[in-house]
């Protein structure tokens, strides 16, 4: 219909530049036609599926779906498209369904189920990234929130408005980013001369009704914390539930710090502290890192980008001074 070569068109279709004239000609001929490329036609030429995996531990909290929306927009531009997996309950089961369908690469939120099978596949030459959890023996590309340095930051702001008594509602110490983002939390209140005393710690799973459960607790004491510090979306949720239903007002009765959680800090009130990672931007390095694997252009070693949040000061806190 054009009359050009199959080269010339070839070359439009692979993102190489052909005369204008030429362009336009192909673009009406392919909207006359209803001509698609054939992502399956061209995967079997190339050997690659132009598919990343994105295997996460669940898809229904806030730090998931902004992962997947991040790394969807970021390879798109490439022609790279996104398969998104849970993980299964038997070890490895996810990860063999995404090789099963091919995928060019993996990025994951891994868990502890998930670590072996990922560490097979990277051995044989799959770029795999690994956001948030550091597993010791996944050697691959790594990108995480500086989680010390997130825990320091709640533990400083806290001190300086004259709080002693703080409460860390905390998520399983076996996961990286719970330990670490306690870690940060103990550290630098340490430096004030402020310890946590230890019925002022809980964890457990990271879900909402656990930090309700562990808040409630922690509101029963004979001894009251005058601060909590939730450490991640699902407990901050738990933790404002305990405290609403508790009839304790914030922060007269009690300050409170979340973590990640924005929009819910905007829609209570007074309005949420928060502490809040850069969610996209840890997507984007993500999708870099991937992308540089699989063009080639990365360095043969693997390496940890490490990304810095921000503490969001609202009305949450009281000043006991």
């Amino acid at each position: 219909m054009t009359g050009l070569s199959l080269s010339t068109i070839s070359k439009h279709y692979n993102g190489l530049p052909v005369r204008e004239k030429n362009r336009l000609a192909i673009e009406s001929a392919a909207a006359t036609l209803g001509f698609r490329l054939n992502g399956f036609a061209r995967s079997l030429r190339s050997r690659r599926s132009l598919t990343v995996g994105v295997l996460l531990p669940a898809l229904d909290n806030d730090f998931h779906l902004t992962i997947i929306a991040g790394v969807e927009a970021a390879l798109r531009s490439d022609g790279i498209s996104i398969l998104v997996c849970s993980s299964r309950p038997a070890p490895g089961e996810a990860v063999d369904f995404l090789m099963s369908k091919m995928v060019d690469g993996i990025i994951a939120v891994p868990t502890s189920s998930d670590v072996e099978a990922l560490r097979l596949v990277a051995a044989q030459g799959v770029p795999v990234v690994a956001i948030d959890w550091i597993a010791p023996e996944l050697d691959t590309d790594r990108v995480v929130l500086d989680n010390v340095a997130a825990g320091a930051a709640v533990a400083r702001h806290l001190a300086d408005y004259g709080h002693q008594r703080v409460a860390l509602v905390g998520g399983d110490p076996m996961i990286s980013t719970m330990r670490d983002r306690a870690d940060g939390f103990r550290r630098a209140l340490a430096t004030r001369g402020i310890s946590i005393a230890d019925e002022y710690i809980s964890s457990g799973p990271l879900t909402a009704e656990n930090g309700q459960a562990a808040t409630e607790k922690l509101l029963a004491l004979p001894e009251r914390p005058t601060a909590l510090f939730a450490a991640n979306y699902e407990l901050t949720l738990g933790m404002l539930i305990a405290v609403n239903e508790s009839g304790l007002r914030v922060p007269d009765d009690i300050s409170l710090v979340g973590f990640d959680s924005l929009e819910l800090a905007r829609a209570v009130r007074p309005r949420l502290t928060v502490y809040k990672q850069p969610t996209l931007e840890i997507a984007d390095e993500a999708a870099r890192l991937i992308r540089a694997r699989l063009d080639g252009s990365a360095s043969a070693t693997h390496g940890t980008s490490s990304l810095t949040g921000r503490l969001i000061v609202g009305a949450s806190v009281a000043a006991l001074h």
